[in-house]
């Protein structure tokens, strides 16, 4: 068997196979956080090491202090639940999308990736980690080159609500073309307006323009 992927505490005597799991822990989230940090995300180079360090050293100290078998499971689940907190706090939700689920994923992958390092797999927790990096690159330039990148666009409709029919109509539109839109507001002459904001760069994003011009409920629709 290759010696990357044994388990380290039956390949190294302890005193040597702690800081090298704890240093593997360290390498993976930089790798990650270096990879985020490029990409100008919330959760870069420190906080990724922190992650993966922290669940190594966790998952480390859950088989110091347990007596006879070492039972990490219970440790383990409340490093998921915990590092669920860390990811949800990464979500940014607003009126035009959803942000950050690609670092709340990542967190999580980390978090996993030091469990890794701490039940004694350094050495596959780094090939892993090496290969998602790959993956994430190769993946980024498939979206720059075939989708390109996503400028959002801002319209203005003003339409006769009729009763709140045609606000369903307007909301299923937006459900299909996954597109969301700010909160309407009732105008002095009676109609209404609400604000779309959607990406620009693909061309299924900015079909439900066409649906909303066949709406004869739909008065004006301003694009800034």
């Amino acid at each position: 068997m290759n010696p990357i992927t044994q388990n380290w505490y039956a390949l190294l005597p302890s005193i040597a196979a702690y800081p090298a799991l704890v240093l593997a822990a360290i390498v993976c989230g930089a790798i990650i956080g270096v990879e985020r940090e490029k990409k100008i995300k919330p959760a870069g180079l420190r906080t990724m090491i922190l992650i993966a360090l922290g669940s190594a050293l966790f998952t480390i100290l859950s088989s110091l202090m347990a007596e006879g078998e070492p039972d990490r499971s219970r440790v383990a689940a409340q490093i998921v639940s915990g590092i669920g907190f860390l990811g949800a706090g990464a979500i940014m939700h607003d009126t035009v999308r959803i942000r950050g689920l690609t670092t709340a994923a990542m967190i999580w992958f980390m978090a996993a990736i030091g469990m890794l390092c701490g039940t004694g797999y350094g050495g596959v927790a780094v090939i892993l980690t090496t290969v998602l990096t790959l993956l994430m690159h190769v993946i980024t330039r498939i979206e720059n080159r075939y989708l390109g990148p996503c400028f959002h666009t801002k319209v203005t409709l003003l339409f006769d609500d009729q009763g709140g029919k045609t606000a369903v109509k307007i909301d299923s539109i937006l459900e299909d073309y996954q597109v969301m839109a700010s909160p309407r507001k009732l105008l002095e002459n009676g109609l209404t307006e609400m604000s779309v904001n959607y990406c620009n760069a693909h061309k299924h994003h900015k079909a439900f323009l066409l649906k909303f011009a066949d709406l004869p409920e739909i008065r004006q629709i301003i694009r800034h």
